[in-house]
């Protein structure tokens, strides 16, 4: 974890500084985004520690204040950021993940287009990696529902090479692709049922979810 907070520190000091929903929020939370934004990891520890019984509501709380609409998406990501860390470090000290697990889930959902069952061809789901002038790097569908025993192919419609892989933290496991080049594709069938939470390894703003059923 400790790796990724450069690349969250820019958009959390916006948020924290513009002090917006600072108001609402108790003292363990704003006491653990001042110690993330100085990467004071010794305090988000102790923090965590001293009020264990306290973590999973504070975390509850951000993450429905985050789906407030009057969050801005920037602001959103910030507050995912602080309930993200709060929640791995409450799993570090209590060996419970399922707290960490429901903060990614929601998270993970909040990319994702509405669930749909596409039609199918030739009896195979296609789901397309593309790019359009205003979206780069885009699952479509993103989030289907297809029944046990089908077969999913990814088709590259993109410019550049894609790889698929499951979040399995989150969801059922199995979906790791070859790089698939532009114009080629690459296919997996679900004999199981369950949700497959998966992204691209190359370009990880890329989301996408296959959920199985019987």
């Amino acid at each position: 974890m400790k790796a990724t907070v450069s690349a969250f520190l820019l958009s959390l000091a916006v948020f924290f500084h513009a002090g917006n929903a600072i108001a609402a929020d108790s003292e363990v939370v704003s006491r653990f985004k001042r110690a993330l934004e100085s990467k004071d990891f010794k305090t988000m520890t102790i923090l965590v520690r001293k009020n264990l019984g306290k973590i999973p509501s504070e975390v509850g709380s951000l993450m429905d204040e985050a789906f407030s609409p009057n969050i801005a998406p920037a602001e959103r990501d910030s507050m995912f950021t602080v309930a993200e860390f709060m929640a791995d470090e409450y799993k570090k000290q209590t060996d419970d993940i399922s707290l960490l697990k429901g903060v990614k889930v929601r998270i993970f959902e909040s990319k994702l287009s509405k669930p749909l069952t596409p039609a199918t061809q030739n009896g195979v789901y296609t789901v397309e990696s593309v790019s359009t002038e205003s979206v780069k790097n885009l699952f479509a569908p993103g989030n289907i529902i297809i029944k046990k025993g089908s077969t999913v192919r990814w088709v590259n419609n993109d410019t550049v090479d894609h790889l698929l892989a499951s979040v399995p933290v989150i969801g059922s496991g199995g979906i790791f692709s070859p790089t698939i080049e532009p114009g080629a594709s690459w296919e997996y069938t679900f004999n199981k049922t369950g949700e497959y939470y998966y992204i691209c390894f190359i370009h990880k703003v890329m989301y996408g979810k296959v959920t199985v059923v019987d």
